[in-house]
């Protein structure tokens, strides 16, 4: 980094860096937060390593052939990666969404092949590293960042370093409790943030309140919706069926028409959509875990007391009607040391010391800037 705390991207060599999920592997050249180019294939059904690994090979060569670049110029490669794993050792051990994945020694076998520096970093880390780095923490030394999505992951930088743990599992912030008296989170904790704010979590409060007779005036604006599916421009707010199937047209006529509300499942994105259009439960719903997001931001500030705490991933894409219920609940309830000062009125800057919440600034993007990031992070280190 330089004297401003910032990394300049035109004085950094190039990297491979590979985003691995259970859906999607992304590969692309960097050089910093510049992508030179960038491929994607999905993980495939029965993900095992020697399948998943001749996907990555393939789209890697793919990338270097598109951007023009051999090996040789290439000073190392990074991969994000989902927990959990041992980024010491760059062993992945059965992530839920890769359970084929037992003990997996991925830094040595790519160092093996392609005979450069490997990194193996968990996903929320890297992306936290990438905002670090890149994007909106550049110029501080003690953030957290947290990715609100299908689920609740996160990442802390304090004084300048990744917040591993003793045993690579920190970070976990998505299993904060917040109601210890609440519902049992796939962790097999109570009242995990995760079970309460993430986009999973709102689906469910919908879909349950449907099943409960409860969603009436929700369950007719989703079935307006599948009636006119080419109106809608975000194809991922469409309802989809519990049997697994994607918003077809015939198949939501004939369902429509058979009176059948039983099999419509709604997303995040649905209910989003709906709050948007006024349906007062959608809005207590969306809310109901915005508030549980306030909680948990005041929980990180008195914990981590950082400079700044960065929000990714798609659920905060819902903007004011989920932000404001959470900040509110944050000012309320943080101790005004850790903030930086009063909650500012609608176009005015915080001020004061502590804490500023910001939005993300590298997107989708987070994981890959991150993944390659880890090169220039641990090359710091050693420097």
């Amino acid at each position: 980094m330089s004297e401003d705390g910032k990394t300049h991207s035109h004085a950094l060599p190039l990297v491979i860096g590979i985003d691995l999920g259970g859906t999607q592997i992304r590969v692309a050249i960097l050089r910093g937060v510049q992508i030179l180019s960038r491929a994607a294939t999905l993980t495939g059904q029965n993900p095992t390593p020697d399948r998943v690994l001749e996907r990555i090979y393939t789209i890697l060569q793919q990338v270097l052939d598109t951007a023009g670049v051999t090996l040789a110029e290439i000073a190392g490669i990074g991969v994000a990666a989902p927990g959990p794993l041992d980024n010491r050792t760059g062993t992945i051990y059965s992530p839920p969404n890769l359970p084929a994945w037992k003990s997996v020694a991925l830094r040595d076998i790519l160092q093996e092949k392609y005979q450069k520096p490997v990194f193996v970093e968990n996903d929320a880390n890297a992306a936290a590293l990438g905002e670090y780095m890149f994007g909106a923490g550049q110029g501080c030394r003690d953030m957290v960042y947290m990715t609100v999505s299908t689920g609740i992951g996160g990442g802390i930088i304090v004084d300048g370093k990744i917040m591993e743990g003793a045993s690579g599992g920190a970070g976990e912030l998505g299993h904060i409790t917040i109601d210890w008296k609440g519902e049992r989170c796939t962790c097999g904790n109570i009242g995990c943030l995760e079970a309460l704010a993430s986009g999973t979590a709102i689906a469910r409060l919908a879909n349950t309140a449907i099943a409960n007779g409860q969603g009436a005036e929700l369950l007719d604006f989703a079935r307006t919706m599948l009636e006119h599916t080419s109106t809608i421009p975000d194809k991922g707010a469409l309802p989809k069926f519990d049997f697994n199937t994607q918003p077809l047209d015939a198949e939501a006529t004939q369902i429509l028409a058979n009176n059948d509300t039983t099999a419509l499942s709604l997303s995040a994105h649905t209910v989003a959509r709906a709050a948007e259009a006024g349906i007062p439960l959608a809005r207590a719903i969306i809310t109901q875990a915005a508030e549980a997001l306030g909680v948990g931001l005041v929980n990180i500030l008195h914990i981590f007391n950082p400079e700044v705490i960065i929000l990714g991933g798609g659920v905060m894409q819902m903007g004011t009607m989920l932000m404001d219920p959470a900040l509110r609940i944050m000012y309320e309830r943080t101790m005004p040391a850790n903030l930086a000062g009063k909650r500012p009125l609608p176009g005015e800057s915080a001020t004061g010391s502590g804490a500023r919440i910001v939005q993300a600034q590298l997107g989708t993007n987070a994981g890959l800037i991150g993944a390659g990031a880890l090169l220039y992070y641990y090359q710091h280190l050693e420097g």
